[in-house]
C-alpha cells in the first residue's frame, strides 16, 4: 500500500509529503534530534551559530525522509533517469576501468547515495556494494530486489578480503562507505578537526590490487533532480610514510569539503564521533 501510494504520486508531491514526514521527526525524534545537534556542534562550532545548525539539523531530517521515498521509488525513477540525472567526471572511472585493476568507489551517506547506483546502470559496470544486511530477512531481500533494478550486486561487509580482492582481480566496481564508526579496527582520523575511527580499506584494496580508488557522490539539486559528481583519482603511494594513514586522511577531507557545500545533505543522525569530548552549546 505505502509502496503504491509512493509510486503513484508524481516526484514533486512525494518529495512534498516526505518533507513534512521528515520535519515530524525532528521534532518527535529528541535522542537523535540531541545527536544531530551535536555533531553539528562539533563540525561547525566556530562557524555557525546554534541558530544556524537547527536550521541544518531540521532539513537534515527532511532530507532523511526524502531519501527513504526516493528509495521506494528507485524502480520507477530508472524510467526516467535521463530527463532528471545528470553527471559529471565519469571519465575518471573510464581511465581506471582502461587499466583492467577494479574500481573502488568511494561513497558516503550524502546526498540520495542509494542513487548512485544510476552510475552504474548507465554505464553497464558490473558493481558489488558492500554493507551491511537489514535483520528483517523480508525486508532485506526486498530491498536487495530494489537495487537489483539498477544492475548492484550486494555483498555482506564481514565479507574477508579474499573475497573483495577477487572482485577487483575482475576489473569490478566495489562500493564501500567511508562516513561510519569503523569501531576498533578503524584509524584515528581527523574528520572536522576531531579524530574519529575510520575505515581503511579502500587505501588498503588499492595497495593491494593496484585499483583505483574514486570518490563519488549523488547530490540532489531539485525535486527529482539529481548529478552524480565522480571526483578525480586518489593516488595511492605506498612507498610514502604513513601512507594508509595519508591516504584516509585525504578521503575524510574530500568528504569533509562536499558535506559543507551541502551539510543538509548529510544524515548527521549517525554516532560518527563515538569517543572524545561531545561538545555542547
Amino acid at each position: 500500500m505505502l509502496m503504491a501510494g509512493i509510486n503513484f504520486f508524481p516526484i514533486s508531491v512525494s518529495t512534498w509529503i516526505a518533507r513534512r514526514i521528515g520535519g515530524l521527526m525532528f521534532l518527535l525524534l529528541p535522542k537523535r534530534r540531541k545527536l544531530a545537534l551535536q555533531n553539528l556542534n562539533i563540525a561547525f562550532r566556530d562557524s555557525k551559530s546554534s541558530g544556524e545548525r537547527k536550521k541544518i539539523a531540521r532539513e537534515s531530517f527532511r532530507h532523511l525522509a526524502t531519501c527513504i521515498m526516493e528509495f521506494f521509488r528507485l524502480a520507477k525513477s530508472v524510467e526516467q533517469l535521463k530527463q532528471h540525472v545528470s553527471f559529471s567526471g565519469t571519465e575518471s572511472l573510464e581511465r581506471a576501468f582502461a587499466r583492467g585493476k577494479g574500481v573502488v568507489l568511494v561513497m558516503s551517506h550524502l546526498g540520495p547515495w542509494e542513487y548512485l547506483g544510476f552510475l552504474t546502470y548507465v554505464k553497464k559496470y558490473p558493481t558489488t556494494v558492500l554493507g551491511r544486511p537489514i535483520r528483517n530477512p523480508y525486508f532485506n531481500r526486498w530491498v536487495k530486489s530494489l537495487r537489483r533494478s539498477v544492475n548492484l550486486d550486494y555483498a555482506d561487509k564481514t565479507l574477508g578480503p579474499r573475497k573483495l580482492l577477487s572482485y577487483l582481480n575482475q576489473n569490478r566496481l566495489v562500493a564501500i562507505t567511508i562516513d561510519q564508526w569503523a569501531g576498533n579496527e578503524g584509524l584515528w582520523i581527523d574528520f572536522f578537526k576531531l579524530p574519529t575511527s575510520t575505515i581503511s580499506l579502500p587505501a588498503r584494496l588499492a595497495e593491494k590490487t593496484g585499483c583505483a580508488l574514486i570518490p563519488a557522490y549523488c547530490i540532489r539539486t531539485g525535486s527529482g533532480r539529481y548529478q552524480i559528481q565522480i571526483l578525480p583519482e586518489v593516488a595511492v603511494d605506498s612507498d610514502a610514510d604513513n601512507w594508509v594513514e595519508r591516504v584516509t586522511r585525504k578521503l575524510n577531507q574530500l568528504l569533509e569539503e562536499q558535506i559543507r557545500l551541502f551539510p543538509e545533505q548529510w544524515v548527521w543522525t549517525h554516532k560518527r564521533w563515538k569517543a572524545g569530548k561531545i561538545l555542547e552549546g
